[in-house]
């Protein structure tokens, strides 16, 4: 997929390389039990770059550059202290990282718009935790010298955000099911649910999804490979079906 989309550079295949280490080092890796660990950050980035040719928005080369770096470090908090990490301190790391500083530079990539693009993976993005999100975002275009006076960027560049937002919350439920329910498992284990919310919560997670933000969602379902949105679909459906038997015996009861 990177070769496809003209990410043959060295850089690009550093910054997988450095990823992949730094979440190993830190206990993040294959072996941690968390819906944030290094498996989530790869498959992000790899359906990113597999739907990016979708027909909601037009993407040029130097958008996938910056949505491949975006997608590879949204979740780059090593030293985050609960499993979901905070947007917030993810900027902050990236920021302060030497490191991932030279490979930008390398790849000529601005960190203001890799910024913005990460913030607007925040979820749930409606009110308090959205107008903080926004606030950063502003501060981030007006230092950056590419958007400071380009509106139409700006918004080209938000979309692409709502993009990347959509596959992280897509790209776990593309396996089959009983992967998904081992990441719902996961997901619920990380935000410490009683067991029995489950269900209702994947249930309440997938109808967002599809119903509130159904245009980027379908458009990105429609360029994905027709096994994998299929199986998005028959784990939506086998969470449906639970969630009513659920509900049948609770009235049994």
């Amino acid at each position: 997929q990177m070769a496809q989309n003209g990410l043959e550079d060295d850089c690009y295949v550093e910054m997988l390389d450095y990823t992949i280490d730094l979440f190993e080092s830190q206990g993040l890796g294959t072996e941690y039990y968390g819906y944030h660990n290094i498996y989530h950050e790869l498959e992000v980035t790899y359906v990113s770059l597999l739907a990016i040719n979708q027909e909601k928005i037009q993407l040029t080369e130097e958008d996938k550059k910056y949505l491949y770096v975006a997608a590879l470090f949204h979740d780059f908090d090593p030293q985050k202290s609960v499993d979901k990490p905070h947007e917030k301190r993810v900027i902050k790391f990236i920021s302060m990282d030497k490191k991932l500083q030279e490979l930008l530079i390398s790849a000529k990539i601005d960190l203001e718009i890799i910024k913005v693009l990460i913030l607007r993976t925040t979820y749930p993005w409606s009110g308090k935790i959205k107008e903080v999100a926004e606030e950063e975002v502003k501060q981030c275009f007006e230092r950056s010298e590419i958007t400071r006076r380009n509106l139409e960027l700006q918004q080209h560049i938000m979309e692409m955000g709502e993009y990347l937002s959509i596959i992280d919350r897509i790209s776990g439920y593309v396996g089959d099911f009983t992967k998904s329910m081992e990441m719902a498992k996961m997901n619920a284990h990380a935000l410490a649910w009683r067991p029995s919310l489950i269900i209702r919560a994947a249930v309440a997670y997938f109808e967002e999804i599809l119903n509130k933000e159904m245009s980027m969602s379908k458009a990105i379902l429609k360029a994905l490979p027709k096994e994998m949105r299929k199986n998005f679909f028959d784990t939506v459906l086998s969470f449906m079906r639970i969630r009513q038997q659920e509900v049948s015996i609770q009235a049994d009861y």
